[in-house]
């Protein structure tokens, strides 16, 4: 049976720019698990383009982060189709890009952060192995199986209660996306491994 979901990755080949971490966001760690951090997020937050890539300058769709996967940062366009599903429990939180010689190359992107967490694993077919120092976290897990009861009204966009650093979107969103932006590929959830 082929998942609804899927899991949101990003990829920077073909000349797309990729970005170092995070710039003077306190505690901006909390987005790759979903805490919000909307209010009072500071003005001067701020990603540059990789330097170990000073080739690679196109700005992407959906761009890949030395912050990883779970703090998706998107470009004005792919934030405004994800609006356009009306994604409840998402928060954007703009940023500014610095290309490689640290002049703005956008003030429009945003981190796109759902905060909505959906307790919907189906852990009986789930083969599991409990992080040992919280027993709340995933350590790893050989597939990841989504509870179709838990995910049948589930926004288009969500976190997973015990996996908080994955993002997962509908499919039917994700491969409209993909279409149109670069940048952004998704994995299905019965191959990903944690």
């Amino acid at each position: 049976m082929e998942e609804n979901f899927v899991a949101w990755e990003t990829t920077a080949r073909g000349g797309l720019a990729s970005f170092t971490e995070l710039e003077n966001v306190p505690k901006g760690h909390l987005i790759a698990v979903g805490v919000s951090l909307q209010e009072g997020f500071p003005d001067d937050a701020a990603y540059r383009m990789n330097p170990g890539h000073k080739k690679d300058k196109t700005l992407p769709g959906a761009a890949r982060t030395a912050d990883g996967d779970a703090v998706p940062v998107v470009s004005p366009e792919l934030r405004e189709f994800i609006q356009e599903f009306e994604p409840r429990g998402v928060e954007f939180l703009p940023v500014t890009v610095y290309d490689h010689k640290g002049k703005v190359a956008s003030n429009g992107y945003s981190i796109m952060n759902p905060t909505l967490i959906l307790d919907c694993l189906d852990q009986e077919a789930m083969s599991i192995e409990w992080n040992p120092l919280d027993k709340t976290s995933i350590m790893e897990c050989d597939t990841i199986v989504l509870s179709a009861a838990a995910v049948a009204d589930a926004p288009p966009i969500f976190r997973i209660k015990h996996l908080e650093n994955l993002v997962v979107v509908r499919r039917d969103i994700a491969e409209k996306a993909k279409e149109q932006f670069t940048g952004l590929y998704c994995s299905e959830l019965s191959e990903y491994t944690v």
